[in-house]
C-alpha cells in the first residue's frame, strides 16, 4: 500500500517550529500554558508515531521484532491521537480557569474516564485485535470496535464545544473563533482519513488547529513579573474575573512582606531582592510540596503576593495558610545571613468575603493599610475591627457619591442644658444618601485616624450649610442667639489654607465666625500636627471656640486643651456608664468635671441614649446634654421651633 505521508512530515515540521518558538519565549507558570503544552505534545507524538508506523508498513521486514514494532507504533499513535482530543478539552477548561481534581470521582468520570478507557482498549488491542491489526505483509486493517475510539474523541471535542457555548461571554472573540475552527479542522481530518485511508491528513489538521490555538496565548511578558519569574497582577486579575463571572467558589491566600524597604536600607537592595526571590520561589511550590495541592502564585504589588488554591475545600486552604505563616516566622538564609522578614498572611474567600474583583481590591487595600502594625502573622479579616474599617471605607465612597449627586442633607441636634442654663446651640450632623435612597447618619462612620478627600469635602459642606442657616436665623445680628457646632477631621484642619477657606465661606454666606464652634475628637486634638494647632489658634482669634468631643475615649492631652481656645469638653458616654457601675469611677468623673470647671471650661455629656445616662450626667455636674434621647437630629425649621419652645415656653 502506498501512503501519502507528506502531510505527516509537514505536521512534524510545523510542531517543531512552534516548539522552538515557544522555547525562545519566557516560560509562563500558568494553567493555560501547561494545557497547551500537553496538546501540542500529544499531536507531535501522534504524528511521529504514525510516521514510524507508515515507514514500517511500506518497508516490511521478515524479522521477529517487526510485528511488535508495528503494533507498538500504531498503539502509540491511537493513544496519543485520542489524547490530543482530551488535551483540547483540558485547554478549554484552562481558558476558563476551571480546575479539575482527578482524585474526585465525578471530575475523573467527566475528564479522565474517556482517555483511561481508550488506553485500556489500546492495551487490550496489543494482545487481541479489537481496534486495529496488521496482516502478514504489514498492511493496516480496522477492527470492529474502532468506532469506540472515535466516539471517545468526539466526546472530548464536543465537550469542549459545550463549554465554549456555555461560557461564551467569558472568552475573547479571537479565542472563540480559534476554538471553533479547531473542531472544524479536526472533523475534516477525521472524515478525509476515514474515507481515504491512504491520505494521512488527520495529524496535519490537528497541527493546524493547535497552531491556531497558539496565537490565542498571551504574550508571556504581559503575564509574568520579570524580576521574580512569577505571574503578575494582570494575570491574577484575569483569572480572578473568570472565576467570579462563573460564580465559582474559591480561596486566595495573600502574603504581605511589610519591611521590604527597611530591608533594602539595612542589607542593601541586591541582598533584599535575593530574599524576595527566595520567598517567591517558596510560594510558587509550597502548595504541591505541603499538601499536593495545585496552586499558582502571583505578585500582586511590590510587597503583596497572592496564592490561588485550586481546591474546593476551605479546610485545605486554611491548612496551607498555617504552613505559610509558620515559614514566615522563620529566618531566610541568604548570603551567609539569617534574615527575618516582617510578614503577614490572610485568607480571602469567594463569595463570603467579596462579590467582585473591584470589591476584593478595595478590601485588600483596606487590610494592607493596617496590617503592618499587627503582631499576629495570620490576620483574621472577619474580626469586628476590620468590619469597622470597612464601614469607614464604605462611608467614604457613600460621602463622595452623595456630595457629587447633591443628595446629602443637614440636620440639627439640640445641645440642651439644665433648666437655668439657656443655650441656643445645635450640633450640626450630615446625613448621606446610600444607593437605595436611604438616609444614613454619618456620625458612627467618621474615624479619627483616616483622612480622605471625601471626608474633608464633607466637613466643608457641613460648615457652609451651618453658616447659611445661622445667617438666616440670626437675620444679620452679629450677636444673634443661635449657634452651631461643626465637627472637623484632622485632615481638614491640617491644610495650610484652612483658615483662608473658612473665611471665604463665612464671607460668602454672610456669617460670623463666633457663631460656629469647631468640634474635634479627643484623639484628633492629641495627634494633630503643628499646622493644625496654628490654624485653630487663628480661628480662636476670630472668636470661633473649640469643643473637645468624646473625652475619655482616647489619650487626652490636657496641655493642649488648656493652651487652645477650648470652651467645652464633652465626656464620652462610656465614662458615664462606667461611673454608673463603679463608685470609684464616679468619683473620677466628678473630678474631671470639677477640673474643667475650675479653669472655666464647660462640660457636656455626649451620646445620651436613655434616662440613666441623663441622670448620671446631671449627677456628676455636666452643664450640657447631647444625644438622641435629649432630642433627635431635626431639619432647620423644626429645630428653631423646638429650641425656642424649649427655652422660652419652658
Amino acid at each position: 500500500m502506498q501512503y501519502n505521508y507528506y502531510f505527516d512530515i509537514c505536521a512534524i515540521c510545523i510542531i517543531v517550529t512552534i516548539a522552538v518558538t515557544s522555547l525562545s519565549r519566557r516560560s509562563v507558570p500558568a494553567y493555560r500554558q501547561r494545557a497547551y503544552g500537553l496538546l501540542i505534545s500529544a499531536v507531535f507524538i501522534a504524528a511521529v508515531a504514525e510516521r514510524l508506523e507508515t515507514i514500517l508498513q511500506m518497508h516490511p521486514v521478515a524479522a521477529w521484532w517487526y510485528p511488535y514494532a508495528e503494533m507498538a507504533a500504531g498503539s502509540v499513535y491511537f493513544l496519543f491521537h485520542l489524547f490530543s482530543a482530551t488535551t483540547y478539552f483540558y485547554y478549554i477548561l484552562a481558558v476558563l480557569d476551571i480546575y479539575i481534581n482527578f482524585r474526585d470521582l465525578k471530575s475523573f468520570a467527566i475528564c479522565g474516564l474517556g482517555i483511561t478507557t481508550g488506553a485500556l482498549l489500546v492495551l487490550i488491542n496489543f494482545f487481541y485485535p479489537i481496534l486495529f491489526y496488521y496482516s502478514e505483509d504489514g498492511i493496516y486493517h480496522r477492527g470492529k470496535f474502532i468506532w469506540v475510539c472515535y466516539l471517545l474523541a468526539f466526546y472530548y471535542v464536543l465537550g469542549g464545544v459545550f463549554l465554549m457555548l456555555r461560557y461564551n461571554n467569558l472568552m475573547r472573540l479571537k479565542t472563540r473563533v480559534v476554538i471553533a475552527s479547531y473542531v472544524v479542522f479536526v472533523f475534516i481530518g477525521i472524515a478525509l482519513q476515514y474515507f481515504y485511508p491512504t491520505l494521512l491528513i488527520e495529524n496535519f489538521c490537528n497541527t493546524i488547529s493547535a497552531t491556531l490555538v497558539y496565537i490565542t496565548l498571551q504574550n508571556p511578558s504581559e503575564m509574568v513579573d520579570d524580576n521574580l519569574n512569577m505571574l503578575n497582577r494582570k494575570a491574577f486579575l484575569e483569572g480572578l474575573e473568570l472565576k467570579i463571572r462563573r460564580k465559582s467558589r474559591h480561596a486566595i491566600i495573600f502574603v504581605t512582606i511589610d519591611n521590604i524597604r527597611a530591608l533594602s536600607s539595612e542589607i542593601g537592595y541586591n541582598q533584599s531582592h535575593m530574599v524576595i526571590k527566595m520567598i517567591a520561589k517558596y510560594l510558587k511550590s509550597i502548595g504541591y510540596k505541603a499538601m499536593k495541592l495545585q496552586s499558582y502564585a502571583y505578585r500582586y504589588d511590590e510587597n503583596t503576593f497572592a496564592i490561588t488554591v485550586q481546591a474546593n475545600s476551605e479546610e485545605k486552604a486554611r491548612h496551607l495558610l498555617a504552613v505559610i505563616a509558620q515559614r514566615l516566622d522563620e529566618p531566610w538564609n541568604s548570603g551567609g545571613m539569617a534574615i527575618r522578614i516582617e510578614g503577614h498572611c490572610f485568607l480571602m474567600r469567594y463569595p463570603e468575603d467579596y462579590m467582585s474583583y473591584s470589591e476584593l481590591m478595595s478590601k485588600l487595600d483596606l487590610i494592607c493599610d493596617d496590617i503592618a502594625d499587627r503582631k499576629e502573622i495570620i490576620v483574621d479579616i472577619d474580626s469586628n475591627e476590620y468590619k469597622e474599617l470597612k464601614k469607614a471605607r464604605d462611608f467614604d465612597a457613600m460621602a463622595r457619591n452623595a456630595l457629587e449627586g447633591k443628595t446629602a442633607s443637614i440636620r440639627y441636634q439640640p445641645m440642651l442644658s439644665k433648666v437655668y442654663r439657656i443655650n441656643y446651640c445645635a450640633d450640626v450632623i450630615c446625613f448621606l444618601t446610600d444607593e437605595n435612597g436611604n438616609e444614613i447618619d454619618a456620625r458612627q462612620y467618621i474615624t479619627d485616624y483616616k483622612v480622605t478627600q471625601a471626608l474633608m469635602d464633607t466637613d466643608e459642606f457641613v460648615y457652609r450649610r451651618a453658616c447659611r442657616a445661622l445667617a438666616f436665623w440670626n437675620a444679620g445680628d452679629k450677636k444673634g442667639k443661635y449657634r452651631a457646632i461643626v465637627g472637623l477631621s484632622q485632615g481638614e484642619i491640617s491644610k495650610n489654607d484652612f483658615v483662608r477657606r473658612m473665611k471665604k465661606i463665612l464671607r460668602e454666606e454672610k456669617a460670623e465666625a463666633s457663631w460656629i464652634n469647631l468640634k474635634l475628637t479627643e484623639t484628633t486634638l492629641t495627634t494633630m500636627n503643628k499646622v493644625a494647632e496654628h490654624n485653630l489658634r487663628i480661628m480662636g482669634d476670630l472668636n470661633s471656640n473649640i469643643i473637645v468631643d468624646k473625652f475619655g475615649s482616647g489619650y487626652g492631652d490636657l496641655d493642649r486643651i488648656l493652651s487652645l481656645p477650648v470652651s467645652q469638653v464633652n465626656l464620652d458616654v462610656k465614662v458615664l456608664r462606667m461611673a454608673r457601675e463603679s463608685e470609684k469611677m464616679r468619683l473620677v468623673a466628678e473630678g474631671m468635671v470639677n477640673l474643667f470647671h475650675d479653669v472655666s471650661i464647660f462640660v457636656g455629656a455626649s451620646g445620651i441614649e436613655n434616662e440613666d445616662d441623663k441622670l448620671m450626667a446631671e449627677e456628676i455636674g455636666c452643664d450640657y446634654l447631647i444625644g438622641d434621647y435629649m432630642g433627635a437630629p431635626m431639619k432647620d425649621s423644626s429645630y428653631v421651633k423646638f429650641i425656642d419652645a424649649y427655652f422660652e415656653e419652658g
